[in-house]
């Protein structure tokens, strides 16, 4: 059985790879996220990343490897909880990450964001005074 290669992006940093069943996708993204309902940021490069829509109210924590992502990808966004990020096709539809994307992703977790992100991230995340502090000395 095919398989849907993701990204699991956990705001404690941890981030691993996941494999999900594509006639369960909406099931199995909800477990992973641990939420009942999601929503999707579209991102550059044909991927989504999968979030808890109710993840700034319910009180889950800031997910600051996603909220960076967000960012570097085209999608000023910030993310609270457990996030998925998987590709799309040109119809919607959900499908594995390609090797490209997945390089992608792993570079844009490593990489020091640029200037520009980084003042994007700040206005965005201002309500977090000491995450600003740290990313103005980053």
């Amino acid at each position: 059985m095919t398989t849907i290669r993701s990204v699991k992006i956990n705001p404690t940093e941890t981030i691993t790879t996941l494999n999900l069943t594509p006639d369960s996708i909406g099931a199995d993204i909800s477990a992973a996220i641990g939420c009942s309902m999601f929503d999707v940021v579209g991102l550059a490069d044909s991927i989504d990343l999968f979030v808890d829509d109710e993840g700034l109210i319910n009180g889950s924590p800031l997910n600051l490897p996603a909220t960076v992502l967000t960012h570097l990808l085209g999608s000023p966004t910030v993310i609270f909880g457990t996030a998925i990020a998987v590709s799309v096709t040109p119809d919607g539809e959900t499908i594995g990450l390609t090797d490209r994307q997945l390089v992608r992703l792993q570079k844009a977790f490593v990489q020091k964001p640029d200037d520009g992100t980084i003042d994007t991230l700040v206005d965005s995340l201002s309500p977090f005074p000491t995450i600003v502090s740290m990313l103005r000395n980053i």
